[in-house]
């Protein structure tokens, strides 16, 4: 029943190993339920959405007329958008967001970030970031690990005389390709691509490129192997 109705909400296969019972059916169907009225009234009804959201406790999302998204958005608890950036954001189908993940696009009111844009079947774990100050842009099929940080910005500091903080930032534009999974703890510096189909390693800072189908890790990270 769950692999029926499941499928039919995100248009693809999907199957459920496990037999679930009566009892658990039923408690999994009134939480989703919930979490679709709540949708509706904090998401859908603010925003430019297509199909269907399932907000969790505490969810939020921001500035809603910057905001739009394809079929089937998930917010877990206590997660937060932040749309307020000068081209919005715009989302795809089949969209998941984990507790307490926050999309921020603005930091200070006086550099508003610029734009992001994630592509279809993208899936962000519990606790991760993605700072939109230049541009960040994210593929199809995309999964971040727990605690993901994404950058688009740096503090300038080569004045020794001036304190860094009022040194002003230099924006970059951040790209994750298409098929690509980012292990937990792992962040993504300013400027970088990773390229189609990379890996990388848990708890690994990304400071440059990555090559096409590539498995890279370390501080900084490094390539490992091709796949």
């Amino acid at each position: 029943m769950l692999s029926k109705l499941i499928s039919k909400i995100k248009k693809e296969d999907y199957n459920v190993s496990y037999k679930f019972s009566i009892w658990e059916t039923v408690i999994i169907l009134f939480h989703k339920a919930m979490e679709a009225c709540r949708g509706f009234f904090r998401v859908k009804y603010k925003a430019r959405t297509k199909g269907l959201v399932f907000a969790q406790r505490g969810a939020k999302l921001m500035f809603a007329k910057k905001f739009s998204c394809g079929k089937n958005l998930s917010m877990g608890r206590y997660s937060m958008i932040n749309a307020l950036c000068s081209d919005g954001v715009s989302i795809g189908d089949n969209f998941s967001m984990g507790h307490f993940s926050i999309i921020e696009c603005t930091g200070v009111l006086r550099a508003v970030g610029e734009r992001l844009t994630i592509g279809n079947d993208v899936g962000i774990n519990h606790h991760c970031f993605i700072g939109v100050r230049g541009e960040v842009r994210i593929g199809n099929n995309v999964i971040f690990g727990p605690r993901v940080t994404i950058l688009s910005e740096n503090h300038n500091y080569t004045a020794l005389d001036i304190p860094i903080k009022n040194q002003g930032e230099t924006r970059y534009k951040t790209v994750i390709e298409d098929n690509v999974w980012i292990g937990a703890n792992a962040i993504i510096m300013p400027g970088v691509t990773i390229a189609e189909g990379s890996i990388i390693a848990s708890g690994a800072v990304v400071t440059k490129d990555t090559e096409k189908n590539s498995i890279v890790g370390g501080v900084p990270a490094k390539l490992i192997k091709k796949r």
